[in-house]
């Protein structure tokens, strides 16, 4: 076995997977499960409850829902990796453009319906200033002028079922695995210190039951889901770059009321990097996720959670003792919300666990990294872990230790992911008036089983040193101090909100960052400008 291709072991990803279960606009007069309303196409594919902006179920509909963002942003430097080399501090500039059409027939076909959504981003990612330091997946390299995201049609059979296929977003529960990046065209996502880019895309087909939707009993809110997916672009498989990915979906998902539902997935996923005679990957996952949301009049308390186990075996990076790898990955994340609307206060409380790996030699990866656009803070895990992970490949690839750079050395890059850490992260906000909001909060993050750098830990003997070539000293990861604010402007004349947001960070590294004691503390700071559009009706369906 040669030296680079032991260093996949501990860094491999989890896999973003998805499921979308849709929620139906119409309910009986009396109801005993106040289910969501279908207001679009977006809230049927996010699988979550509508938002205020509902439409007729009498008549279809032809809607338009877009946002756009741009950026600035910069971040001090810091040591990346055992040579040195520093992480760019340029002044960064970048963007994203959102347009999303949603088509539904609604009554006018009688019980039966038809429904079909197209969607793209634009100017996506770092248009200025992008570092230049060689690496995989560095924070702000990636622009794309032009990437698809939904393109599907679907045919409803009133209360009972839907049938979609297409291209489509990925998204599910808290986006801990499945993650869609559409922050912006949903309200009830709106979270401080989150910039999301472009997310999960698949070519999908998609069985959506309603078992005892024509019933007025508590089952009228139970949906079971069958899907089959080709994976078109996540945060572990890119098809453009060679990579297969086929993935069966099962789920069910049960509305205790409108605004509350706990769901489980099973995911079966066969995937081969590179072409179809690469390493190959196949793992089961078990996702499940709940929402609970008590809030009324604007007060009231939110409580979500998910949860993931990733089974599995794969052969990449075989060892003569070990040709095949189990995959065992797991991660569970929390959130609570509690809004005291009279005074304009905002409560927050965000925690999680992800295992980590800290043996490079024992024949299984068991390090779980979370999907990208599922963000803690705004430096830590997006900024500093993901320049030094991206680093890896770059001093792994020393031909003086491995004698030739070996394949697949580019996953080693967390990608901003959050990874191998305990987080705890409250959060309190003020509406100090009807259009500005100020918010604060701390991030503590431990981990259970330190970031190694495969070269470091190699030439060191085997003993565990950071992507610094340093000894860890101690399990803290590092806290975080971020601080923001926001001006809306909205009217009702128009439909549009322009929103002003400004957010700094202070990051002081703990003892597994050992050797950034000369970068610490680390200062970042982003300045945002973004305009976004609730779904409205635009033409009534003829």
């Amino acid at each position: 076995m040669s030296l680079s291709q032991r260093r996949l072991l501990m860094l491999l990803a989890a896999f973003p997977l998805g499921l979308a279960v849709p929620a139906h606009a119409d309910e009986p007069a009396a109801p005993m499960v106040a289910l969501p309303a279908a207001s679009s196409a977006t809230d049927a594919a996010l699988a979550l409850p509508a938002g205020a902006t509902t439409v007729d179920a009498t008549d279809g509909v032809l809607k338009i829902n877009g946002a756009a963002r741009a950026t600035a942003s910069r971040t001090s430097a810091y040591g990346v990796d055992p040579t040195g080399a520093r992480s760019s501090d340029a002044l960064q500039g970048s963007s994203r453009a959102t347009l999303q059409l949603d088509f539904d027939t609604g009554r006018r076909l009688g019980d039966w319906g038809a429904q079909a959504a197209l969607a793209f981003d634009a100017v996506s990612g770092t248009y200025a200033g992008a570092p230049t330091l060689e690496g995989d997946k560095i924070p702000g390299t990636r622009f794309e002028p032009f990437l698809p995201t939904q393109a599907w049609a679907g045919l409803s059979l009133r209360d009972l079922g839907t049938l979609r296929v297409g291209l489509m977003n990925s998204h599910w529960g808290l986006g801990l695995l499945a993650n869609d990046g559409n922050h912006a065209l949903d309200s009830r996502r709106d979270d401080w210190f989150v910039l999301p880019t472009t997310g999960d895309r698949v070519a999908r087909a998609q069985l959506v039951m309603q078992p005892f939707g024509r019933t007025s009993t508590a089952a009228r809110g139970l949906f079971v889901a069958f899907s089959v997916d080709q994976v078109i672009e996540d945060a572990t498989a890119i098809r453009a770059q060679g990579d297969t990915a086929v993935q069966e979906v099962a789920a069910v998902r049960w509305h205790f009321a409108k605004e509350r539902w706990a769901g489980v997935y099973y995911v079966h996923r066969d995937q081969t990097f590179h072409n179809t005679s690469g390493p190959f990957l196949k793992v089961d996952v078990l996702d499940a996720a709940f929402d609970m949301d008590y809030r009324k009049a604007g007060s009231g308390l939110r409580v979500q959670g998910e949860g993931a186990v990733i089974l599995g075996r794969t052969d990449l990076a075989p060892t003569p003792d070990h040709p095949e790898h189990d995959v065992r990955q797991s991660a569970a994340v929390a959130k609570a919300r509690y809004d005291w609307a009279d005074k304009g206060l905002r409560f927050e409380l965000d925690g999680g666990w992800f295992s980590g790996d800290d043996n490079l030699e024992d024949g299984a990866l068991t390090g779980f990294k979370a999907n990208p656009n599922f963000q803690q803070g705004i430096l830590l895990f997006s900024q500093v872990l993901g320049w030094q992970s991206g680093r890896a490949r770059v001093t792994a690839s020393n031909p003086q230790v491995s004698g030739y750079p070996s394949a697949d050395l580019d996953r080693l890059a967390t990608g901003g992911a959050v990874t191998s850490a305990i987080t705890a992260f409250p959060k309190v906000g003020w509406k100090a008036t009807s259009f500005l909001e100020i918010y604060g909060g701390a991030l503590l993050a431990f981990s259970p089983t330190a970031p190694i750098d495969a070269f470091s830990t190699r030439i060191g003997g085997g003993t565990p040193r950071n992507y610094l070539g340093k000894a860890p000293n101690g399990s803290l990861l590092g806290t975080e101090f971020d601080l923001g604010a926001v001006a809306t402007m909205a009217s009702n004349a128009w439909p549009f909100t322009l929103a002003l947001r400004a957010e700094y960070a202070l990051l002081l590294p703990g003892g597994v960052q050992t050797g950034m004691e000369a970068d610490s503390p680390v200062h970042g700071g982003r300045l945002s400008l973004s305009i976004a559009r609730t779904p409205a009706a635009v033409k009534e369906a003829k």
